[in-house]
């Protein structure tokens, strides 16, 4: 147990700076960290990690919602 409460904080530091320097996905560094995607929102805006969803990214996204 003590393993385990010492490698969740480094991969979620490792998964949180994967994600700031746009290596992954928030997606994939909710799946490393073993948090949904709601808690990874938290965990990043707790650490200053503002989200790296550009518009062109949104308008893509809303293109697609509508063609479905």
């Amino acid at each position: 147990m003590a393993i385990r409460q010492l490698i969740s904080p480094t991969v979620m530091w490792y998964a949180v700076n994967l994600y700031k320097i746009r290596k992954i996905t928030l997606s994939e560094a909710a799946k490393l960290s073993n948090v949904s995607l709601r808690q990874m929102l938290d965990i990043l805006e707790e650490h200053g990690v503002k989200g790296n969803v550009t518009m062109k990214h949104q308008i893509r996204s809303l293109d697609y919602a509508r063609n479905l």
